[in-house]
């Protein structure tokens, strides 16, 4: 037996789409070398509809989110022989030299906390480049450089000192003051939360424990998860109060901002389960009203371009299709697909995609309409496990009231009197009328017990309405 058991439309007065959406790539496995070609159009027509896309949001991501743990080319082969050369310069009484060869080795040192992690032995020529870096700025006349570095030591390298033997008087009593003002200040809390099995390294350091009490400033966090860096995460530490940072090691493992902005998963199933939950995570860091995720995948065996629109408070999709690859796409037909995420019909040759019928949390694009409740049921195992106890009861209330109402009938309804007749029930025809529903209801919710299942019967709707003036949210069950 099927039937609609509820649907329900909302139109709600707010705009489809807004502005401020980015655009994110995704792939299994490395990026095809021909993704700029077969992507620009796409790209191209959603940058044109107020979407940010490539270095735009890339250099919001370092800002706002996180940075790559190692970054350009990665830490110098030779950065202790370098760091060297700087120590060189300095002892030859060539402060100049000494900062322009150590300035830049310590900020590629700082955009390449991933080599530190897996080489801890690295940390010891950072704690000498730091140290001559300071003097250095100290000897050319710019004490306000060098405290801002002794005081980035004295957070990266809390036990350093500076030899009055080695470095002379000056420094050594610059270092203690700066240290003291430092101690004075107080200390703050930070607290990492992460993956299990997550091991923690602040400014390069490994943290036994979750909170850590450190001085005021600003610290680079990285984790590292299954051998393999997260990303540098930079937060600030204020005296007397406690920071919390989440780190999502998975996330970042799969994370670009280098080349090309968005995901590469180690396997189909990675991307699947979590490319929408991660694009909408990045989307809300960075403050964005929507995000549109494409890319190069495998629909029904044959290569294709899939464009997707993502909820963001669902991480759900509420737009998907795709461009199959062969024959070689036209750009017209490209940027049909970009104007299809952006809220427009079809254009022929675009394939709408069905979507995960897992009830959606969200609304529309934007996510700033009424949601549906998280606390629906999932229907990935089938229809609503629900209905067969509701029907059940149904039927075993039905048999029951049935059975009274017989049983009732033609009996006294009260005492009368001697020599009155009483007044009899006539429950008949109702009590026969309820054990034949019971016994329906019943009968129902056996064949639901039996069948459970077997067959979907609820999805979850959320799309543009045809107008383009609202959003249309809808729920539908069968049973």
């Amino acid at each position: 037996m099927r039937g609609l058991v509820v649907a329900v439309v909302l139109m709600f007065a707010v705009p489809a789409r807004a502005a401020g959406g980015i655009v994110l790539e995704a792939y299994t496995g490395d990026r095809p070398a021909d993704a700029n070609r077969l992507l620009g159009p796409v790209l191209d027509e959603l940058a044109a509809n107020k979407f940010s896309t490539g270095d735009t949001v890339a250099r919001q991501i370092d800002a706002q989110v996180s940075r790559a743990a190692e970054a350009g080319n990665g830490l110098p082969a030779d950065f202790a022989a370098q760091v060297d050369k700087g120590f060189h310069a300095y002892v030859t009484a060539k402060f100049e030299e000494a900062i322009k060869v150590l300035v830049p080795l310590v900020d590629t040192a700082h955009a390449n906390s991933g080599a530190f992690l897996r080489d801890p032995s690295l940390r010891e020529p950072l704690n000498r480049a730091l140290i001559v870096l300071a003097i250095a700025q100290q000897r050319t006349g710019d004490p306000s450089a060098a405290r801002a570095t002794f005081a980035e030591l004295l957070r990266s390298f809390p036990e350093s000192q500076v030899s009055r033997g080695t470095y002379g008087p000056e420094a050594a009593d610059l270092f203690e003051q700066v240290k003291r003002e430092i101690t004075a200040a107080g200390k703050g809390k930070l607290t990492v939360k992460g993956d299990d099995g997550a091991v923690v390294f602040v400014d390069e350091v490994f943290r036994g424990t979750s909170t850590t009490e450190l001085a005021p400033g600003e610290y680079r966090v990285t984790v590292m998860l299954n051998n393999k860096p997260s990303r540098s995460h930079r937060v600030v530490v204020k005296a007397g109060s406690e920071t919390t940072i989440s780190v999502d090691a998975r996330l970042d493992q799969t994370l670009h901002t280098s080349g090309w902005i968005g995901f590469a998963f180690a396997t189909e199933a990675d991307r699947d389960a979590h490319e929408g939950p991660y694009a909408a995570k990045i989307a809300t860091s960075l403050g964005a009203t929507e995000v549109a995720v494409v890319g190069i995948e495998q629909v029904r065996g044959r290569p294709a371009i899939v464009g997707s629109l993502v909820s963001l408070s669902s991480g759900r999709e509420i737009r998907r299709a795709s461009v199959a690859m062969d024959p070689d796409p036209s750009n017209d037909r490209l940027r049909a697909l970009a104007k299809y995420l952006e809220g427009e019909e079809p254009a022929g040759g675009i394939e709408v995609q069905p979507l995960e019928t897992t009830p959606i949390a969200g609304t529309n694009s934007a996510g700033n309409g009424p949601a549906i409740p998280h606390d629906q049921p999932s229907t990935r195992g089938g229809r609503w496990g629900g209905w067969k106890w509701i029907t059940g009861a149904i039927g075993i209330g039905g048999l029951g009231t049935g059975a009274v109402l017989v049983a009732m009938n033609g009996s006294c309804s009260n005492t009368p009197p001697m020599g009155v007749l009483c007044r009899v029930y006539d429950t008949a025809a109702p009590g026969y009328g309820a054990l034949a529903g019971g016994a329906v209801f019943a009968g129902i919710s056996i064949y639901l017990f039996a069948t459970q299942g077997k067959e979907v019967s609820k999805t979850a709707f959320i799309a543009p309405s045809p107008a383009g003036e609202g959003a249309i949210a809808g729920v539908a069950g069968s049973w």
